[in-house]
């Protein structure tokens, strides 16, 4: 009995100063607004050197006269044309797809139901693919994966179409 009782005590005592905290230090103060740094437009860190604009500039040691045989530097990128209004037969493919698969838990004109979130403008047509064939993307998604019931051409109308806002 005495060995359990000093067994317990001993225990007791080591809880009580495991649980303790030791002396808390203070938690630092922050430092007065004056004394912060308005941020730098300059790159920094171990990579600055690399962050400017080299593909563009020459390099200081690169000789000044182009070697004959050199590959000429690609025409800068044309900027990418708006895109054009889905064709009526593709918007007309969209709607059958969406009449047949979607409009049960979105409603007839994407408005939601209490199965399914409304289907608000700016979606764009790769993230509507995404969720159509992924189903839950976010962990807070409910929707079930839906791409094995679609063709990739029908896939893509009514992709196409919800991007366009479900017109009727």
């Amino acid at each position: 009995m005495k060995l359990r009782t000093v067994f317990l005590t001993t225990a007791a005592f080591a809880l009580a100063a495991a649980c303790t905290p030791a002396t808390e230090t203070p938690a630092a103060e922050a430092p007065p607004a004056a004394e912060i740094a308005e941020p730098s437009t300059a790159p920094s860190g171990p990579a600055a050197d690399n962050t400017t604009d080299s593909l563009a500039s020459t390099p200081t040691d690169a000789p000044a006269v182009a070697d004959a045989g050199a590959i000429p530097a690609a025409p800068p990128a044309a900027t990418p044309a708006p895109a054009a209004d889905p064709a009526p037969a593709v918007m007309a493919a969209g709607k059958a797809a969406y009449a047949q698969s979607c409009a049960m838990c979105h409603g007839p004109a994407g408005a939601g139901t209490p199965m399914g979130v409304a289907l608000t403008a700016g979606l764009e047509a790769a993230a509507i693919k995404e969720k159509i064939v992924k189903g839950k993307v976010n962990a807070t998604d409910t929707m079930p994966p839906m791409g094995a019931l679609f063709s990739e051409d029908q896939l893509n109308a009514l992709a196409a179409f919800v991007e366009a806002g479900l017109p009727q």
